[in-house]
């Protein structure tokens, strides 16, 4: 038994070599496989970032711009809402003129605008500061016909002339509308 002992352990040692030599060649090649794992995964890392930063950097562009645009927003609504307040004031100070001086206004449309048969609407506020005293004297003043419409407009002080050919608004939100307008810009250059 001792020959068979011998070439067993003769077997055992030629394997174990072989063994230890296949599994450094295992250990090797797995050392080079995570090796390499690591540098594709650090390449990856590195990309990855790379990406996140330009990604980051776009975001955080596109959110100043944005902001830009929202703050230009919040300001123009700003400046629309003041030159409107400050034509809804001046639209209120008309309407609370003396008689006198609403009527100088009225007539003073009328000696411009008026034109031999045209009716003369106004609105229903103006019903007790315009009447038809008012209108017929006009009428006799310029020496033309005028006649005071029964139904009143759905406007803020002023007239609108109905002619036979065209009809005319001189309604003051008509006019203070186009002087708006007109001067919108410069009205908001000065209150910015």
């Amino acid at each position: 038994m001792n020959s068979s002992k011998v070439i067993l352990d003769k077997i055992i040692a030629d394997n174990a070599a072989i063994i230890k030599n296949n599994l450094d060649s295992a250990n090797n090649t797995a050392n080079e496989i995570v090796a390499k794992a690591e540098q594709d995964a650090a390449a990856k890392v590195a990309e990855f970032e790379s990406t996140l930063a330009a990604s980051y950097d776009e975001i955080i562009r596109r959110s100043v711009v944005v902001s830009g645009l929202d703050a230009k927003k919040i300001l123009m609504n700003a400046k629309a809402q003041a030159v409107d307040s400050v034509f809804e004031k001046a639209l209120l100070e008309l309407s609370k003129l003396d008689k006198k001086r609403y009527l100088a206004i009225i007539e003073s449309i009328l000696k411009k605008y008026a034109e031999d048969g045209d009716t003369v609407i106004i609105s229903e506020i103006d019903k007790t500061r315009i009447t038809q005293k008012f209108i017929d004297d006009m009428a006799k003043k310029l020496g033309i016909k005028l006649t005071l419409a029964k139904e009143y407009g759905t406007f803020n002080g002023g007239v609108i002339l109905a002619g036979k050919n065209s009809d005319k608004n001189l309604s003051f939100d008509m006019e203070l509308m186009s002087i708006k307008e007109e001067c919108e810009t410069q009205i908001a250059d000065m209150l910015f």
